[in-house]
């Protein structure tokens, strides 16, 4: 298609001839390298785009993925949506067409067009045209970047380039995405393997550290945390017991109450834990989780004897969901509590314990919490080492 051809459609480069609109376009292209998830690039790229051409929606397909993620614009906003299991890379899809060939490819009536195939949601979405850019790293197919229009809209071939550059940022980015995706999925295999040594040598907590995470997990979503804190909280729940590596088998696996002398022995390992892990690097947002995950909110924990909003939020979390599973868990010295009577206590404890905040919001969240258990016995000793 040359310029010209429809000027009265046609997509120009009026839109980004001043400064500011430039700046933008460079600003939102910076922020795509810096994005290091696949949500947030997205968002980024829907934005420098946008600068470029009225776009309705954004798609953006990885090669051997089989998710594609859709953002759609709502008025004068983008949602997002996850189109699963989507045939985009079919064999008669435009995708492929586009993939196979590395060339940007404008279908600019979607209606009358009879070579390609498209996705189910470009009917519903009621798009009329779209533009498919290959996302190439060097010399290999990575991806696809779809941008789809309500109106029929040729696209000027100046504004098609840009397009294009902005996807090559894409591509990289996407590969920055997927490494650092990699490297903390191997972090995570190691941490877990921790977990594991651990348990290993307290068999009457295997399980517990895996469990632990999954609850504070679920908890922590409910207060908003960011990825950042998420991925801390997933590290220093899983780790949280580290330090008891440090403690002997013979107190961890006492029957009868323990002396005064081995429960000082017990709270030793929150300390412990964090000196294991204070030299990795990953772990340093998963410490105070580790060390302070036995303070109580009325500051007569351990190891610090903190209180309130002293103790780390997400060891407030960490505390209430491991005495959780601590109780609802057999050990040496007694059996499991039942779920109903872990929650009485827990609803005893808010202010003294735990944070009532946090407590009265995981209470909330108990009912969904299954997890078969014999039935209570009276405590003998400490119940939620």
């Amino acid at each position: 298609m040359q310029d010209g051809e429809h000027p009265e459609l046609r997509q120009d480069l009026s839109a980004i001839e001043n400064k500011a609109a430039i700046e933008d376009l460079l600003a939102n292209t910076k922020g795509i390298l810096d994005s290091l998830d696949l949500s947030s690039l997205l968002a980024r790229l829907a934005e420098a785009l946008a600068s470029l051409i009225e776009i309705d929606a954004l798609s953006l397909k990885l090669k051997n993925v089989t998710e594609e993620i859709l953002l759609v614009r709502k008025a004068d906003r983008f949602k997002r949506e996850m189109v699963y299991g989507s045939r985009i890379m079919g064999a008669a899809s435009f995708s492929r067409s586009a993939v196979e060939t590395g060339r940007p490819l404008v279908i600019e009536d979607i209606g009358s067009d009879t070579q390609f195939s498209f996705p189910s949601y470009v009917k519903r979405e009621g798009f009329q045209a779209l533009v498919a850019v290959p996302l190439m790293a060097g010399a290999r197919h990575t991806g696809l970047v779809t941008i789809y229009l309500r109106k029929k809209a040729p696209v000027s071939s100046q504004v098609l380039a840009i397009i294009s550059i902005v996807a090559s940022v894409t591509a990289a980015a996407v590969e920055n995405s997927q490494l650092v995706q990699q490297l903390e999925t191997n972090y995570f295999s190691t941490v877990e393997a921790l977990a594991a040594a651990i348990e290993a040598k307290d068999p009457y907590t295997r399980g517990h550290s895996k469990r632990v995470t999954q609850f504070a997990i679920l908890l922590a979503e409910r207060f908003g945390v960011s990825d950042v804190e998420t991925r801390n909280l997933r590290y220093g729940a899983t780790l949280h017991d580290i330090g008891k590596i440090g403690v002997s088998g013979k107190i961890l696996n006492k029957k009868g109450r323990l002396t005064t002398e081995e429960y000082e022995v017990i709270k030793q390992h929150p300390g412990i834990g964090e000196n294991i892990i204070c030299r990795v690097d990953f772990l340093q947002g998963a410490r105070p989780v580790v060390r302070s995950h036995h303070e109580r909110f009325d500051g007569s924990g351990y190891p610090d004897g903190l209180g309130e909003e002293e103790i780390p939020f997400l060891a407030r979390i960490a505390a209430v969901v491991d005495f959780f599973d601590a109780l609802t868990s057999d050990r040496p010295y007694r059996k499991a509590y039942s779920i109903e009577q872990t929650v009485h206590l827990i609803r005893e404890g808010i202010g003294r314990e735990f944070d009532p905040m946090v407590a009265k919001e995981f209470l909330e969240i108990s009912s969904c919490l299954t997890k078969e258990v014999p039935a209570p016995v009276e405590v003998a000793g400490s119940p939620a080492l």
